[in-house]
Formats: structure tokens, sequence, C-alpha cells
């Protein structure tokens, strides 16, 4: 599909995509709408990072939307991001969330240089027309605006998914968030060096 081009704007919502697609800041309130995301997807490989090598196998799962514990527990510390000072993006097509970015605002990492970037889902259907680039670009300039050197990603291992950060310009992290790792040891742990 076409690649949108898209800019987030402070304040109350300004249409910016075309077709009735609109980017906006998120308050509070906006949080349970990620339940809305359609988190379908059909994964046919899967990225492992065993002996310091990333490797690629084939194994098939159709995710028919989000495990609800899963999302109940993202959603908690969602909350906690956001009471902390995160930052929240989403997308819209005519007032249907489309898509969310969330940006935590704790400095991690040996120089406490890095924020994490929590959370990037996009609705089936909506994916790969410039979305989630759209939604990342935006919380680099936040990033960048908070001083962070890095983002810190624990990224699904989906090829789709870990293709789409490092076509972004993300690579395999070099230092690994003990923590994150515990909480998430079969993500594949990447960085993207902010400029």
């Amino acid at each position: 599909g076409k690649k949108l081009k898209v800019k987030f704007e402070t304040g109350t919502p300004k249409k910016l995509w075309r077709g009735g697609m609109e980017g906006r800041i998120w308050q509070r309130g906006d949080i349970e709408l990620i339940r809305e995301i359609d988190r379908s997807e059909i994964i046919d490989d899967i990225y492992y990072f065993r002996s310091g090598t990333l490797t690629l196998e084939k194994e098939h799962y159709d995710i028919p939307g989000w495990d609800p514990d899963e999302l109940n527990s993202n959603i908690a510390h969602i909350y906690e991001i956001y009471d902390r000072g995160g930052s929240l993006y989403g997308a819209f097509e005519d007032s249907e969330i489309i898509g969310v970015v969330v940006l935590d605002s704790k400095f991690i990492g040996c120089d406490r240089d890095q924020l994490q970037l929590y959370f990037l889902h996009v609705s089936n259907g909506f994916r790969k027309k410039g979305i989630g680039k759209a939604l990342f670009d935006v919380s680099v300039k936040k990033g960048q605006q908070s001083g962070a050197k890095k983002f810190y990603i624990s990224a699904t291992p989906s090829r789709n998914t870990v293709n789409f950060y490092m076509n972004l310009g993300c690579v395999l992290a070099e230092e690994i968030d003990k923590e994150l790792y515990e909480l998430e040891p079969e993500d594949i742990h990447l960085e993207y060096r902010i400029e």
C-alpha cells in the first residue's frame, strides 16, 4: 500500500493522514483503547538468539488476538509508565484506534541514557502502510527531547517484528538489561541509537 507521511501535534487531534487518519498524543483515559487494536497475525518464522547469533527458524503460529492475561498486564504497566511521565501516541482512522506506541520515561542502562520503547502495535489490516514507522519516529523525537542516547526494545521474535525494527536501524542490544531480559527471555533484545 501507499506509505503515509505523518506528523504528530500536541493538544487536540488533528487530521494528519489521508482518508481521515490522525495521530495524537494520548491522555490517561485513552489507555483502555489498546484493547480495540486487532492483534491478530499469522507468523511463519521466528528468530532465536543463540551463541551470539541471530537465526531464523520455520515455526507457524496463528494468533487470533490478544492473550487476555498478557493484555491486562501490559495495560497495567502502561498506566504505570504514563503516571511516571512516559509518552503515549495513538494513530486513528475515523476515531478507530489503529496503532499505538508507548515510550517509558525511566532511564535504564549502566549509563542511565536509554529509554525503553515498551509497546508498539498496529492493527491487522493497517500494517505495512508506514503507521508503525510514524509512531516510531514520533517516539524518537520525544527521546531526543528527553536526552536519551538509545532506545531499548524487547521485540517479539517474529520475523515481521524483528525485521520491522531492523529496517528502522535497530541492532542487537550491546548491553542486555537483566530485568527486562528476565521478563522476556525469548524476545530479541534490540537497541536504537538516537542521533
